[in-house]
């Protein structure tokens, strides 16, 4: 899926060796910032480890993500699935009468993309109790007719708990590589002439096809033992677990609340939305989760708390994070000299592992702002890995 933060490029390098060295020493791995699950789902699919997988994020959608592959000891029957779920909702969805309003302006104004969005939009102010996406995203993050599809696999998802958790799993993923928003879903495209032919190729996209192509990643994928994930603080997280856990700490970088860019995969993991307002069609902020690591002014102090609360537990901490200044006060020196108050760092595994990348500046246009500043959409970024181990008692 489309995610800022995804450790895809670290698995395949620093990150995934790490893993594989400390794994086959640790009672139970824990992800506390699961995010996309990738971590999670790396261990789960592609390690030899038989102990337990705990994941959790402050985000419903992350622990739909994780949950769906950890929660689960064998394969699921792609096909049958698609039967139960994907079948129903594609008949329901085309015999709506929003469908057919949907198909017929969609053929009327395929060819102006200003006027396709324009009315787009106004089209979705009708009122539906389908599902929360019409009214909230469409016309915006997707067309009439992908809302509209969204609103039905989201109605139809199975009741029983064992296709639950995979259905809506690939029923997010799929909203994220259809959405008409780069890496992240903080604000839509908008219809001009540099990005209204994304607008387009996004808005072409099949949801069905989408779900269908998630779905048959993710019903291969299975723990050796099933694991839990949960909504909730890494703190808190935290203070269930025991020693020989082995811990990947990955906080927000960012002085921007990550709940700001992913609150419509949010809304379809939860299956409702409250109203929304601006550009990115946002909840009401007392909706959207807040993490001490995106606040400047507390960042430093939500990072020291974190260590100390680890190094109680005497568990050994796999920590990433980008080797410069981040925008939230904190940066991979300071979370050096932080980690060495509480624990050894390995300096055979620690230094060694720097990936380099580009990550979101989460904001970042590529224009010039009021001050004259150029704000690069992404920048070139290395990333720390440290091997953080117990001191002795």
């Amino acid at each position: 899926m489309k995610y800022m933060g995804s450790k895809r490029q670290m698995l395949e390098n620093g990150l995934g060796e790490i893993l594989r060295d400390q794994l086959p020493h640790a009672k139970r791995f824990v992800d506390p910032f699961c995010g996309s699950a990738g971590v999670v789902n790396y261990v789960a699919t592609n390690q030899k480890f038989k102990g337990e997988i705990i994941a959790g994020d402050l985000q419903k959608y992350a622990v739909v993500l994780a949950r769906a592959v950890i929660g689960r000891t064998e394969k699921i029957d792609f096909e049958r699935i698609k039967k139960l779920w994907i079948e129903p909702a594609r008949k329901a969805a085309e015999n709506s009468a929003f469908f057919a309003k949907s198909l017929a302006h969609e053929r009327e104004n395929f060819g102006n993309i200003k006027k396709w969005v324009k009315e787009s939009r106004e089209l979705c102010e009708f009122p539906s109790k389908i599902g929360p996406v019409w009214n909230a995203y469409g016309g915006h993050y997707f067309s009439p007719k992908q809302a509209i599809i969204f609103d039905y696999l989201l109605k139809n998802i199975p009741k029983n708990p064992r296709y639950k958790d995979v259905c809506l799993a690939a029923l997010i993923i799929a909203a994220s590589r259809c959405a008409a928003a780069p890496g992240h879903t903080a604000q839509p495209f908008q219809p001009t002439v540099g990005a209204g032919k994304f607008i387009k190729i996004s808005w072409s996209l099949d949801p069905f096809k989408s779900c269908e192509t998630a779905l048959k990643e993710l019903t291969p994928m299975y723990a050796q033992k099933k694991g839990r994930a949960y909504v909730s603080d890494a703190k808190r997280l935290i203070s269930k677990l025991k020693e020989g856990d082995l811990v990947l700490v990955d906080p927000p970088y960012s002085g921007v609340q990550y709940s700001r860019f992913y609150h419509v995969l949010e809304t379809i993991a939860r299956g409702k939305c409250g109203e929304v307002s601006g550009v990115g069609r946002y909840p009401a902020i007392s909706k959207r989760p807040q993490s001490k690591f995106s606040n400047v002014g507390q960042s430093m102090k939500a990072m020291e708390d974190l260590l100390q609360s680890l190094a109680k537990r005497r568990v050994t901490v796999i920590f990433t994070f980008p080797k410069g200044d981040s925008s939230n006060g904190l940066s991979g020196g300071k979370v050096i000299e932080c980690s060495r108050k509480y624990f050894n760092l390995d300096k055979r595994r620690t230094h060694h592992h720097v990936i380099a990348g580009k990550f979101s500046t989460l904001g970042g246009n590529n224009k010039f702002n009021k001050n004259k500043k150029f704000k690069r959409s992404r920048v070139a970024s290395e990333e720390l890995v440290l091997l953080l181990k117990p001191k002795k008692k």
